[in-house]
């Protein structure tokens, strides 16, 4: 990446390689100095932790795989990232309360707005949703259409929580499921996000326990599972 230079108004600005004169003389124009962006700054990742839950093995993926850490500490620092990573376990109410009373929510969606790259891990694909029935009914972050709804356990049939390995039905081709193909993945949960015609074009990947439920989504460079 090369910086730009701003030029005072008023000056001209030769191209690199024009000559200049002085004094009657022809002499040769140095070549302009470049600013390189250190390589390590596209390495870095910055995780979302509002204290909800234990994040250790997303930190422990992220430095495996090479990439620095910067925690969230206020709002600016998610304007300011270049990738952003939101894992989270617990209730949807509590995160949520958590984020206002931090001041990250609307940053956190303006981030999600502006198409840079973001991950949300559990329930940080659920609070991207309109609202949830957990904690009495909650507003969500309302950047996909649709409600995240606890597992009916006298309908289905079936223990909830939702533990345990389980296929997944990919909806087509995305970076996000590209090393996953027909293997198996693992649940832990008893809410989950409902697929429904508003939200078709957010849905990667579904799973059925008893009824499907969404199990990634993604847009652009934002995904969630």
């Amino acid at each position: 990446m090369q910086a730009s230079t701003s030029v005072p108004a008023g000056v001209r600005q030769q191209p690199v390689g024009e000559s200049c004169r002085r004094h009657g003389q022809l002499l040769p124009r140095r070549a302009a100095s470049r600013v390189v962006v250190p390589a390590a700054v596209d390495k870095e990742v910055t995780l979302l932790d509002y204290g909800a839950g234990n994040v250790r093995s997303v930190r422990n993926a992220i430095m495996k795989l090479g990439y620095s850490i910067k925690d969230v500490e206020k709002p600016s620092d998610i304007s300011s990232a270049g990738k952003l990573i939101f894992p989270g376990v617990g209730s949807f109410g509590q995160a949520m309360r958590i984020l206002k009373q931090k001041e990250l929510v609307e940053p956190l969606k303006e981030y999600i707005d502006s198409g840079k790259p973001f991950l949300g891990v559990c329930l940080g694909l659920q609070l991207l949703f309109e609202g949830s029935e957990e904690s009495g009914g909650c507003e969500g972050l309302g950047m996909i259409p649709g409600q995240v709804c606890e597992f009916d356990k006298a309908t289905l049939g079936l223990p909830v929580p939702h533990i345990g390995w389980n296929d997944m039905s990919q909806k087509g081709p995305s970076p996000l499921l590209s090393g996953v193909g027909d293997k198996r993945v693992y649940f832990v949960h008893s809410y989950r996000a409902v697929p429904e015609p508003r939200n078709a074009d957010w849905v990667l990947a579904t799973t059925n326990y008893g009824d499907p439920f969404v199990a990634a989504v993604g847009k652009g460079k934002v995904y969630a599972t």
